[in-house]
């Protein structure tokens, strides 16, 4: 739970974080103290995760820091049905030999990925108050722009942080942890002595 301290040292308002990393997706919820109050992580495959655009810059003989450039520059977001990586690049495919334009491909993709962050964060219990993004996808523009349109619709203008250092997050969260746990030792120690 790297992320509740990360959030109460940098953005002491947020109540509601979305992780999106290379692996997994999560959904966490703090109250005022920055404790874990729920969370919600995806349990079943790389869908909802970066490694979900990474299968999909493969696809396109693109790199993965491509693909959110190209999705920005989207006249219409396609509608991607697929919930499933490997039948997302099969819809891609098909979507691509039907005439589609790759950037308004790439914008329904991203947005396929924030959908499924979405639930997640229903779950979890919503958006609530400030709201912050971390992870390595938080770095990629188009999913952003996505996240961004999606919470407006669905919660409202939410005040919405993206640490320029995201993809640390977690680690940072872990940091602090060990910190706190190492003084709280050396004060233990010094109290036994």
């Amino acid at each position: 739970m790297g992320w509740a301290p990360t959030r109460c040292s940098r953005t002491p308002a947020t109540r509601t974080v979305l992780d999106i990393g290379g692996q997994d997706t999560k959904a966490i919820q703090v109250d005022a103290q920055g404790i874990v109050t729920s969370f919600q992580m995806n349990d079943r495959c790389a869908a909802g995760c970066g490694r979900y655009l990474g299968y999909i810059a493969d696809e396109m003989n693109l790199g993965v820091h491509q693909l959110g450039p190209l999705a920005l520059k989207s006249s219409r977001t396609v509608r991607i049905n697929s919930t499933c990586t490997v039948f997302a690049g099969a819809e891609l495919r098909e979507r691509l030999s039907l005439g589609e334009k790759r950037e308004d491909i790439l914008a329904g993709l991203h947005r396929a990925i924030i959908l499924r962050a979405l639930s997640l964060l229903a779950r979890s219990g919503g958006v609530r108050d400030e709201f912050t993004f971390t992870g390595g996808v938080a770095k990629n523009q188009a999913a952003v722009k996505a996240l961004r349109k999606l919470i407006d619709e669905n919660y409202g203008d939410i005040t919405m942080n993206i640490s320029p250092d995201s993809i640390y997050t977690g680690a940072l969260g872990a940091a602090l942890f060990a910190r706190r746990d190492a003084t709280q030792h050396v004060v233990r120690a010094g109290e036994s002595a």
